[in-house]
């Protein structure tokens, strides 16, 4: 499934996709001020607090 979040802050796109990888996490880029990844759904909760507790999205 494509998700897409606010993003927030300036981190490097390869800190985001390292932090995406335990959780299945693919082709994340920033689009618009957006972070977009694909995930599976079992993993989208846990990728969406990871990354929020990081700083990246809201």
């Amino acid at each position: 499934m494509k998700v897409s979040y606010p993003f927030k802050g300036n981190a490097d796109i390869k800190e985001i996709k390292e932090s995406l990888k335990p959780y299945g996490g693919r082709c994340a880029k920033i689009v618009e001020g957006a972070l977009e990844y694909q995930i599976q759904d079992d993993n989208q909760e846990a990728a969406y607090e990871a990354l929020k507790s990081k700083g990246y999205i809201d």
